[in-house]
């Protein structure tokens, strides 16, 4: 029962550090990037938390081949918020 709580605390900790990271912010504050997070279809992959199903949306699949998504992404130093 704990489990779930002290999942979703790491959960919370981890979204805190990313958004400390401001390439993370300026990705996920990206008008493309927002839109597909307000898509209910895609809202309730996210639900699924299959990373598979997630990745493998049509409408994240547009998202990460998105010249402009990609430049924010590479800017992302993703070793030091999760090393």
């Amino acid at each position: 029962m704990f489990d779930k709580f002290k999942n979703a605390a790491d959960q919370f900790k981890m979204m805190q550090k990313m958004m400390q990271d401001e390439n993370f912010r300026a990705f996920m504050q990206h008008p493309k990037v927002q839109a597909i997070f307000r898509d209910p279809e895609f809202q309730e992959v996210v639900r699924s938390k299959d990373q598979a199903k997630i990745m493998n949306h049509p409408k994240m699949k547009t998202l990460t081949t998105d010249p402009e998504i990609l430049q924010l992404m590479t800017k992302i130093k993703f070793q030091d918020l999760f090393g």
